[in-house]
């Protein structure tokens, strides 16, 4: 069975996919191979703007409470049954009484000050269960400032979210991140970013690997309620050439290569990419950035197995 999506199209979704010649259409059969992550995938939807607005009014509330030093009211926005793991210690508190404690002796010790949270993205896992992610900030009384990375879980009862566990690590510091030297320009990149129209949905998440000398991305196509395609990037710096490179592999077996440069506000990329009939192609790509919120993508002089190929028309992809 063939599927008579435009392909062209769902490449101008796909926000770090560098391959330019996706524009045949997809042998259903050779999604069996994705069967796994495919099911568990497409199980997945995203949040209505009701539950996030809930999610997030209770991720202000919590902020609140912790500032105030308000214990019990910290630890009624956690389930009865919560688990909460301590990135310094490793110790798992478990239970809503032994949060509050722990919490009220946090407060009286003088060892937290102040919270601050940014959020990177809630996902809605199921109705019931949603996924955050996000950077916090905790100032202490000497006013020294530790940040760590999270992520927490969400569960609703009785129409209202609750934390049901919350795991942090530290996060990377200040001189790691100089350490992703000229990788550093792609810094904007990081976090969740959506771009759909009337045949699909492509959803893109970009993070920092250990040590920041490397970027992964990975995307997801979305057609009503299945996955059509997925696939990996990679991007690092080449010490030897001098340039930034890229590395792409998607769920057909197609897969690709890149070489980027930066003129102004605008990234531009030379592609070269193997499908897996064994067709070559290539495409100059550009990402142009609009604000810390959005960027402007398009796909110009794409070519397959030496002949001039269709061209893909600017798309403006936003953070999710």
């Amino acid at each position: 069975m063939w599927n008579n999506l435009n392909f062209s199209r769902l490449e101008s979704l796909s926000l770090f996919q560098t391959s330019p010649v996706m524009k045949t259409p997809l042998l259903f059969a050779g999604l069996a191979l994705l069967a796994c992550t495919s099911n568990l995938r497409a199980q997945e939807s995203q949040p209505t703007p009701d539950d996030t607005a809930a999610i997030r009014e209770r991720i202000e509330q919590y902020v609140a409470a912790y500032n105030k030093h308000d214990a019990e009211g910290l630890a009624a926005l956690w389930a009865e049954d919560a688990v909460y793991l301590n990135r310094d210690s490793g110790e798992e508190i478990t239970g809503r009484p032994a949060i509050a404690a722990m919490f009220g002796d946090m407060f009286a010790s003088g060892e937290a000050a102040e919270l601050g949270v940014t959020v990177g993205s809630i996902r809605l896992i199921t109705p019931d269960v949603a996924i955050e992610d996000g950077t916090a900030e905790i100032t202490s009384a000497d006013g020294e400032p530790v940040k760590s990375t999270y992520t927490a879980i969400h569960v609703k009862k009785d129409g209202n979210w609750f934390l049901t566990s919350v795991r942090e690590t530290n996060a990377p510091p200040a001189a790691e991140a100089e350490d992703a030297g000229e990788l550093a320009q792609l810094a904007w990149m990081v976090g969740d970013w959506i771009d759909q129209d009337e045949a699909a949905t492509i959803r893109t998440h970009c993070e920092w690997a250990r040590g920041r000398h490397f970027l992964t991305s990975s995307f997801e196509v979305n057609v009503e309620d299945r996955v059509e395609l997925e696939g990996t990037q990679v991007i690092g710096w080449d010490p030897a050439a001098g340039v930034i490179r890229s590395w792409i592999f998607d769920s057909d077996g197609g897969f690709g290569t890149g070489v980027w440069r930066r003129e102004g506000d605008q990234w531009i990329v030379d592609t070269t990419s193997t499908l897996s009939d064994g067709s070559q192609g290539s495409a100059t790509n550009v990402y142009t950035l609009v604000d810390d919120q959005s960027f402007r993508w398009k796909s110009m002089d794409r070519q397959v197995n030496g002949e001039p190929d269709e061209q893909v028309a600017e798309v403006t992809v936003r953070r999710e």
